[in-house]
């Protein structure tokens, strides 16, 4: 399956919210939110939860230990750029982890490319180019 470039308004539509992490789909941009999502270099993706300060079992954190106790896949929208998505197909939660980050404590979790129907077999987006992201 190629990767699908969308506009914000059909991101929204599938989606169905402006958080981060939505029922069944996330999304993930390489810093522009605010949150610092991690792009491995074998295509899985360092999510950080949601919240500001110190990140607490809200709802979408929730959803997502859940995703990883399950192996529920969740499809994950990438921001390219102003109006521009790309939908990357299905992931699963990996692993999950609570540690301190930049003076407080954040949800980290890690996604893989699940290989399963709709989803990508192994590759995931690429590490921006001439910039790393702490502990990547």
């Amino acid at each position: 399956m190629g990767l699908v470039k969308l506009r914000w308004a059909e991101v929204l539509a599938r989606h169905g919210t402006r958080r981060g992490i939505g029922r069944e789909s996330l999304l993930v941009d390489r810093g522009e939110s605010g949150y610092e999502n991690r792009f491995l270099p074998d295509g899985r993706i360092r999510y950080m939860g949601e919240g500001r300060g110190h990140q607490g079992p809200s709802p979408g954190n929730l959803r997502l230990l859940e995703a990883q106790r399950t192996g529920k896949p969740f499809r994950v929208f990438l921001r390219e750029g102003p109006d521009q998505w790309r939908d990357l197909g299905l992931y699963r939660v990996e692993e999950a982890e609570y540690a301190p980050f930049q003076g407080r404590w954040v949800y980290w979790f890690t996604l893989a490319p699940c290989g399963c129907e709709g989803g990508p077999s192994g590759s995931g987006p690429r590490p921006p180019r001439g910039r790393r992201g702490k502990g990547a």
